[in-house]
């Protein structure tokens, strides 16, 4: 045993409940925020220059063009993945996640919409929350629970239900 105590099997799957919960909740996302681009009359790509934009900077994102949209479509992910994996080791350590995975769903979109609003794209080259007004907040809130929160907590918590025999979603 290795890494205090953890079987490489229990590190595997680690990692695999991580990279199935942040990449399912990725997927829903993309999905989402590419429709509601082509829904505006944009094509879906500009959703994903957007997220490279936040990085790159949108003076470079035009310069260097298609590319971009590879790249903001790996952050995305990576920032999902991620997501997961901080739910995941927040999970092992607070077991009332995985008890009530429903309300933890809810929090945990939440709190990811308010990190990601309030902190992450502050810092970024854009430098100021990108959604504002009632209406788009309460919207963007009420995406983030469904499409982040619910995938990530209901699916860290079958994989490690599965493991200690937890109760089901509802009981």
């Amino acid at each position: 045993m290795a890494d205090g105590g953890m079987t490489e099997r229990t590190r595997d799957r680690a990692w695999a409940t991580i990279f199935m919960a942040g990449g399912t909740a990725g997927a829903i996302d993309f999905i989402y925020a590419s429709t509601m681009t082509m829904m505006a009359g944009r094509p879906a790509a500009r959703a994903w220059l957007g997220v490279a934009a936040a990085l790159f900077g949108k003076d470079r994102v035009v310069q260097v063009g298609a590319p971009m949209v590879a790249i903001g479509v790996a952050l995305h992910f990576l920032i999902t993945i991620s997501a997961a994996g901080i739910y995941y080791l927040a999970a092992l350590r607070q077991p009332l996640l995985l008890k009530h995975r429903l309300v933890s769903a809810v929090v945990f979109g939440i709190l990811f919409f308010l990190a990601m609003n309030y902190v992450i794209v502050p810092l970024s080259v854009i430098g100021r929350p990108i959604y504002v007004g009632t209406g788009t907040i309460s919207r963007e809130l009420f995406t983030h629970v469904l499409m982040i929160g619910f995938p990530i907590s209901l699916i860290t918590a079958w994989r490690l239900n599965g493991r200690r025999g937890v109760a089901p979603i509802i009981g």
